[in-house]
């Protein structure tokens, strides 16, 4: 088998989060000089094309870029450097770590986990096995939800900070709203967005949300305490822990004795939504390793979107908004179950930048509840 080592400028360009790895007291900050990472001597450790090869024979298919990620991680190395010098080996004293790392990475445990971070909205995220690994198409639910601040809320009212997002939001479901939900405003009496993050997981969402929205008060669920304790332990690194709120408990059942726990203007969740079928032929890296609860969404993946959507017009403003990511081939179904709620209006949809139906959108009806 031929091995394949991948371009300089792919690998230069790729995301790679290295540091909070596990053992990283045996590395150097990127960058930095440190002592011979590559080895001089006979007495030698990992190539880069040697991890590769492992790598790929285990079945890994992004084997290029895991290689230099791992590498890099364990040496200080910056990854670029492994795929000039493929077949020079790094010092044998950090041969142990790289052992360690690729077997983890062999048996198909994710990159993320291995080494303890990713890299979500521009922010280092801590990420465990109690949590979901924050995917690269949900930063298109940040971008829905901060378009919708723009031009719904007003973003001079709330100092929304300034960040390149695309200029075109959602497109209506429906060209021909009716009158009466067309251009209403939300009536909010509230100085300060209120925001809902459902399942919150290691906090992506909320975390994104908050730094973005320095008037924001966003609110952080998620029914495992692992979880809620990962998303914390993020928002105190990134400074923002006392702008995001995390609550223990399942959907809205925290707020349901939470002093003000209504009157939201924005409800957004990434919710469970694979359908319990198809768990199984998940890859392994998902599958053997991720929580199945944050994966589990019931026979069709949309039993939670059901769950909220019935649910969530009590818990926010009038004229305020829901926003769901959905997996692929359920928009539909998603835009169906809002049409039948008398809570919402007309759906919108916004698309990943694979050009997949990602989110659907729906401002709330009739008058505000509390």
């Amino acid at each position: 088998m031929k091995t394949r080592l991948m371009p300089l400028r792919e690998v230069r360009g790729a995301e790679c989060e290295v540091r909070g790895v596990e053992g990283a007291q045996h590395a150097r900050p990127i960058g930095q000089a440190a002592s011979s990472p590559f080895s001089a001597s006979g007495d030698a450790g990992f190539t880069y094309r040697q991890v590769v090869e492992r790598l790929e024979r285990a079945g890994v298919e992004s084997a290029s870029l895991d290689a230099a990620c791992l590498l890099e991680a364990a040496s200080g190395i910056p990854r670029w450097r492994f795929v000039l010098e493929s077949q020079r080996p790094i010092a044998h004293g950090r041969s142990d770590l790289v052992a360690s790392m690729l077997s983890r990475r062999e048996a198909r445990e994710p990159i993320a986990y291995i080494l303890g971070a990713k890299e979500f909205w521009s922010l280092s995220l801590a990420v465990s096995r109690d949590v979901l690994i924050p995917r690269p198409e949900t930063e298109t639910l940040v971008e829905a939800v901060l378009e919708k601040i723009r031009f719904e809320f007003g973003v001079s009212s709330f100092e929304l900070r300034k960040r390149r997002v695309g200029q075109s939001c959602c497109q209506p479901e429906t060209q021909n709203p009716k009158p009466e939900t067309a251009n209403p405003k939300p009536e909010t009496q509230n100085p300060k967005l209120r925001i809902l993050d459902l399942g919150t997981g290691c906090g992506a969402i909320a975390l994104a949300l908050a730094t973005e929205i320095p008037l924001g008060r966003v609110y952080a669920l998620d029914r495992s305490r692992a979880a809620l304790r990962m998303a914390s332990r993020n928002a105190t690194a990134l400074g923002l822990a006392g702008r995001v709120h995390f609550l223990a408990g399942d959907l809205f059942e925290p707020l349901r004795t939470a002093r003000g726990g209504g009157g939201f203007d924005l409800i957004v969740s990434n919710p469970p939504y694979i359908p319990s079928g198809a768990l199984a032929l998940l890859p392994p890296e998902i599958a053997a390793y991720e929580p199945l609860e944050a994966l589990d969404g019931g026979p069709d993946g949309l039993r939670f979107h059901r769950r909220i959507i019935e649910e969530a017009p009590g818990y926010l403003r009038a004229g305020a908004w829901l926003a769901l990511e959905v997996g692929d081939g359920q928009l539909s179904a998603a835009v169906e179950l809002l049409r039948k709620s008398d809570g919402f209006g007309p759906p919108e949809v916004k698309k990943d930048l694979a050009g997949h139906d990602r989110v659907v959108l729906a401002r709330r009806r009739g008058g505000a509840d509390g």
